[in-house]
C-alpha cells in the first residue's frame, strides 16, 4: 500500500470515531413571536444558564454541560410559540497541513489560468470570511483586511487556518514579495473558532458562527467563504443562507476532507443556496481527501496551496509567514475570490446569476470523461480566463 503524503493527512480534523457532531450544552431555538415561556422551562428543566440573541427570531440557549435530549427538543417545539428547536452542530476547519513551501510556487494560479487573463481590479468588493481570524500585520495583507470581527476573542489567529484563506484571496500584487491573490479585493473577517482546541480539534464556536452568518448579509459583502464544514444540518443555519441569498452575497464553502472516512455529505457545502467547492491536486485529478457528491458546483486547487500564515509562531503552529496547506478549505477561497472578480464586473447580477456564470465558464478536466458533471469536479475546474472572456 503506498504511504500517503503528508498533504493527503489530516490536521485540523479529528478521526470520525472521536469527532463531535453537536456543540455540547447548546441549542438554538426560533420563536414566532416575544415569549418567556420556552426559556422559562430549559431553565427549570435543563439548567439553561445563559440566553443569546443572533437575531429577532434565533437564540442561542446554552444549558448545563449534560447531553441535549430528543424529548427535551420535542418538548420546546411543542410550544406554539416556537418554530424550531435543534442542537447546534459541530463545525471544523477543512485543511490538511503541509511543512515546507519552497516545493511549491503557486500552481494553483495556472491551473485557473490565471495568468491567461487580464484580471481587473475589484477593489470595491468585499469577500467576508469566517474563520480562525487573520494577522492583518502580515506584509501580504496590509491593507487588504478592511475590518475584522473578533469580538469575545482575542485577535491572534493562533491557528493561521484565517490568515492563509486570506492570503488566496487577496494577498498583495504589489509588493514583488510573498504570494498574489487571486483577486484584488477586501477581506471582511469574522472570527468564529476559539484560540483552544476541544479533544485535539478546532471546533467552531457556534454562537458566534451564527451572529457572524447573520451579520454578513447587512455588511454589505458581496462574497462569502467558509472554509469549514460538519456533517450534521440545521434549520438555522439554513434560514441564515436563505437570508444571504436575499440580500445578493454569494456563499461558497468546502466539501470536506473525510473521503477515505466515510465520504459524508457536509454542511454548510450541502445547503441551498451555497455552491461547494471540492479540490484538485496539481495533476488535476480530484486530491484524494475532496469528498464528492451530487451537491458539488465546481473544484479549484486544493494540495499544496502557497499562502500567508501568522508572522508569529503559536504552540498549535511553528510555521510562519508563508507554507503550503492541503484542503477544500484551500480550493475553496479560490472560487470565492473569483467570485468577487465577477461581483466587480457584473454588479448588478444576483448570487444565483454569479454561481451559474462560475459553472458554466468551469474547464472540462480529463477524469470527468467528457461529462458536463461529475461527482467529483462539478462542473470542473475553475477557469478565470474562460469566465473573464466576453459573454
Amino acid at each position: 500500500m503506498a504511504v500517503p503524503l503528508q498533504s493527503d493527512v489530516p490536521t485540523f480534523l479529528a478521526p470520525a470515531h472521536g469527532r463531535l457532531e453537536y456543540v455540547p450544552g447548546s441549542i438554538v431555538v426560533r420563536v414566532h413571536e416575544d415569549v418567556r415561556e420556552p426559556f422559562d422551562y430549559l431553565e427549570r428543566e435543563a439548567g439553561a444558564h445563559a440566553v443569546e440573541t443572533v437575531d429577532g427570531d434565533l437564540t442561542i440557549v446554552w444549558l448545563d454541560d449534560r447531553e441535549v435530549s430528543p424529548q427535551l427538543l420535542r418538548t420546546v417545539e411543542s410550544s406554539p410559540a416556537v418554530a424550531f428547536a435543534e442542537r447546534v452542530p459541530a463545525r471544523w476547519l477543512s485543511a490538511v497541513e503541509t511543512a515546507d513551501p519552497r516545493h511549491n510556487r503557486q500552481w494553483g494560479l495556472r491551473a485557473i489560468r490565471w495568468f491567461d487573463a487580464d484580471v481587473p481590479d475589484a477593489g470595491e468588493v468585499t469577500v467576508a470570511i469566517c474563520d480562525t481570524g487573520v494577522d492583518e500585520a502580515h506584509p501580504d495583507l496590509q491593507g487588504v483586511v478592511s475590518s475584522y470581527d473578533h469580538e469575545g476573542a482575542t485577535a491572534t489567529d493562533i491557528v493561521g487556518h484565517g490568515t492563509h484563506v486570506s492570503g488566496i484571496v487577496g494577498a498583495r500584487s504589489d509588493d514583488l514579495a510573498g504570494v498574489v491573490g487571486v483577486a484584488r479585493c477586501r477581506v471582511a473577517m469574522w472570527k468564529v473558532f476559539p484560540d483552544e482546541s476541544t479533544a485535539g480539534n478546532f471546533y467552531v464556536d457556534g454562537s458566534r458562527f451564527l451572529r457572524a452568518l447573520n451579520a454578513v448579509a447587512t455588511s454589505g459583502a458581496k462574497v462569502l467563504n467558509l472554509s469549514l464544514g460538519g456533517t450534521q444540518s440545521s434549520q438555522a443555519e439554513q434560514l441564515l443562507f436563505d437570508r444571504l441569498e436575499r440580500a445578493g452575497v454569494t456563499v461558497v464553502a468546502a466539501m470536506g476532507n473525510e473521503h477515505d472516512h466515510g465520504n459524508p455529505v457536509e454542511y454548510p457545502a450541502a445547503y441551498d443556496h451555497v455552491l461547494a467547492i471540492g479540490a484538485v491536486a496539481e495533476t488535476n485529478r480530484r486530491s484524494p481527501f475532496s469528498n464528492t457528491g451530487a451537491h458539488i458546483g465546481l473544484a479549484a486547487p486544493g494540495s499544496n496551496v502557497l499562502s500567508t500564515l501568522p508572522t508569529t509562531a503559536s504552540s498549535v503552529r511553528p510555521d510562519t509567514r508563508y507554507a503550503s496547506w492541503s484542503g477544500t478549505s484551500m480550493a475553496t477561497p479560490h472560487v470565492a475570490a473569483a467570485a468577487a472578480i465577477v461581483a466587480g464586473r457584473h454588479p448588478d447580477w444576483t448570487p444565483a446569476d454569479t454561481k451559474e456564470h462560475l459553472r458554466a465558464r468551469a474547464a472540462k478536466v480529463t477524469d470527468m470523461g467528457g461529462k458536463s458533471f461529475t461527482d467529483e469536479f462539478g462542473a470542473g475546474l475553475l477557469d478565470i480566463a474562460s469566465l473573464l472572456a466576453s459573454d
